[in-house]
């Protein structure tokens, strides 16, 4: 619950909550305005050749003070931290959420931001159901679920509920894309995660991403359910069709057994012949709906003047999975008409083989199979499996499905149009969005994946190459070097550099220290990551620390991959955010984008109990430097209550870093690996 401006007006005046000073016109209808102090933290660029988060970074900036009426210029891309006039106190039930100002926003002065309303996220819904959808119709209609989102002490992943929904202010919009294809859209201040040198966690903001950072995607996707999925048929197509659907079954003879004249009455306020559908004991859909009865398993419809009769509640089997798969690869459909094009007879046979078993009749060709069904075209459309090749999806919800579904629909789409090798499977298509999916299919099995597209000729639809890899290669296997790690383990082993390389199996003491270096020291195979832990594992028999940033690296859920390219898409809009959170682990981050990469979230986040002035993140993304003033409005705060006071509220108390704060404050990261 967000607060408004009456309950922050009570707030203040009851001393529950601290502004101070406090300027009653700088309250909004939901928020209250913060101003800008005089003084700023900048970075020296040549104090240092790079930033360790292990040690402090005070001597990394330098403290300046401007005149009141005196300008502070923020350059194109600059980055400095601010400060507020105002000393915030918190109590321990509201936690506040700060959000720079429109009309800075417009100007390219952005304190936090996150994803434009069209990035897709995985989410879950409260019936379970799982689809990528637009962060912005999560966050506009604050829709209560789960999203993915890795634990940063384990990295294991899993479903969290989103604890809350922002709606930001315009900022410009970046598209960062990598190595396997993957991208996502966000904006420069956003977080993706990367790992340094000693094996931690680091949230890497889009502006500072380089060619070649390794950024953290998901290595699997948690299962949802063991359940087969089973779906309503007359959920799925139009008003239009349902109005037009014919129903029969143990629903329809037991509703003419016990409501028999109501029956008849409302047969005959539509025209129709009552003896006729009581002798075949069916009735239209509409009927059922009026008297609340629900259909079962056994029940069938189909629509009105065909012979052809579908399960009211298809079950999805390993079969009907696989001819999806197939259909996505190589049908097309419009109405009423469904084909599958292939020209493989076993591949025919066992299609012509699952329709049937559905009750549907198809005409065989040498190059396919043809079926005329209005309701089995509006079932696939209810599906959102597509008609034409370059609008092919798979089908909603499927990342919710068992894993021997998702393998059967995968099946389906190789056999439709895939080839096999003998290191990986190979799909091609001209749908962007089924790529996208392919790519979460994957990782949903565990199954590295990577995607490339190709040039088209002239007049010729873009084509996309998807690789599942089949075998362990170089896809996806490389791992941002932990060389301090590495460094830093053997003594507190108790290992000397003979004792240490011997122990892992190498043939000189040297290579030790190849491993370490690597090249350039940026990554190493996972593979070589996986030798060092099982040799340093058989020596340490319970897998504790001094090894366990090691152990997190090759047994989490994360994976690593490589960025290409950070390109402005030239878009400048609304921005949303998600809170996600958990009260068993460390969860600030969710999986969204083409294809899935982890993204920060709860940027701009005050925590309850927090007491003193808040330090502003203060960015410029425009191409001219930007005037700032002290005592100018620069950000607001937006207040929620939350569900019970805080056990542990922020505070000296569990060793909060920023609490008491007065002027500007540089990370103190390094205080975690005290």
């Amino acid at each position: 619950m967000i607060l408004s401006d009456r309950s922050i007006k009570e707030a203040i005046e009851s001393g529950r909550l601290g502004i101070d000073p406090f300027d009653p016109k700088l309250i909004q209808p939901s928020s209250i305005d913060v101003r800008l102090d005089t003084k700023f933290l900048v970075f020296r660029n040549t104090k240092r050749a790079f930033i360790d988060v292990k040690q402090p970074a005070d001597d990394l900036m330098e403290m300046i003070e401007v005149r009141p009426d005196e300008p502070m210029f923020l350059h194109p891309h600059e980055f400095v931290l601010g400060n507020t006039i105002e000393r915030v106190r918190m109590p321990d039930d509201l936690v506040a959420r700060l959000e720079g100002r429109s009309s800075l926003g417009r100007l390219g002065v952005v304190i936090h931001s996150s994803l434009p309303y069209d990035e897709p996220v995985l989410f879950r819904d409260e019936s379970g159901h799982v689809e990528a959808r637009p962060i912005g119709e999560i966050v506009e209609d604050r829709i209560p679920g789960e999203v993915v989102g890795f634990d940063r002490d384990s990295f294991e992943v899993g479903f969290h509920r989103i604890t809350n929904w922002f709606r930001e202010l315009p900022d410009r919009i970046y598209e960062v894309r990598l190595a396997s294809g993957r991208k996502i859209r966000v904006t420069a201040g956003h977080n993706l995660f990367t790992l340094d040198a000693a094996g931690d966690l680091v949230k890497t903001p889009t502006r500072a991403l380089q060619p070649g950072t390794q950024v953290a995607i998901t290595r699997s996707i948690p299962e949802s359910t063991d359940d087969a999925p089973e779906l309503r048929l007359v959920d799925l197509v139009s008003a239009e069709v349902r109005d037009r659907l014919l129903c029969q079954g143990p629903t329809v003879d037991a509703l003419i057994e016990s409501r028999d004249s109501d029956v008849r009455q409302q047969l005959r306020e539509r025209g129709l012949s009552v003896s006729y559908y009581l002798r075949k004991r069916q009735l239209p859909l509409a009927l059922l709906q009026n008297a609340r009865a629900e259909l079962g398993a056994a029940d069938r419809i189909a629509y009105l003047g065909s012979h052809q009769w579908l399960p009211a509640v298809l079950r999805v089997d390993r079969d009907v999975a696989w001819l999806l798969g197939l259909y996505v690869a190589g049908g097309h459909r419009r109405d009423p008409q469904v084909s599958v094009a292939h020209t493989n007879p076993r591949i025919l046979d066992r299609a012509q083989a699952v329709f049937n078993k559905l009750g549907i009749e198809v005409c065989r060709g040498p190059a396919g199979l043809t079926l005329r069904s209005k309701l089995v075209s509006a079932v696939f459309e209810g599906l959102g499996v597509g008609g034409r090749a370059p609008a092919k999806r798979l089908p909603k919800g499927f990342l919710g499905w068992p894993c021997q579904l998702i393998e059967a629909l995968l099946d389906g789409l190789m056999d439709g149009d895939g080839s096999i090798r003998p290191d990986r499977e190979c799909l091609l298509t001209t749908s962007e969005g089924l790529v996208s999916e392919v790519l979460l299919a994957s990782a949903r099995l565990g199954k590295r994946a990577v995607t490339q597209a190709h040039t088209p000729r002239p007049r010729c639809l873009p084509c996309y190459v998807v690789s599942i890899a089949t075998k362990r290669h170089n896809v996806l296997t490389s791992s941002p070097n932990p060389r301090e790690l590495q460094v830093e383990l053997r003594p507190e082993l108790g290992l000397n550099q003979p004792a240490a390389s011997h122990l892992r199996c190498f043939n000189h003491p040297t290579d030790l220290s190849n491993t370490k270096r690597h090249q350039n020291g940026a990554s190493l195979q996972v593979a070589t990551l996986e030798r060092t832990h099982d040799a340093y594992a058989r020596r340490v028999p319970s897998v504790v620390h001094p090894i366990d940033k090691l152990t997190r690296l090759v047994d989490g859920d994360l994976q690593w991959d490589r960025v290409v390219d950070v390109v402005d898409t030239g878009r400048f809009e609304v921005v949303y955010d998600l809170e996600v959170r958990s009260p068993t682990a460390k969860i600030q981050n969710f999986l969204a984008g083409f294809g899935g990469v982890f993204a920060s979230n709860t940027a701009g986040f005050i925590d309850a109990a927090f007491e003193g002035h808040v330090t502003l993140e203060i960015s410029n993304l425009a191409n001219l430097p930007i005037a700032l003033y002290a005592g100018m409005r620069i950000g607001q705060l937006s207040f929620s209550l939350m569900t019970t006071p805080a056990e542990r509220p922020y505070g000296p108390g569990r060793g909060s870093k920023y609490s008491g704060q007065d002027l500007p404050t540089a990370s103190r990261l390094y205080l975690d690996f005290k």
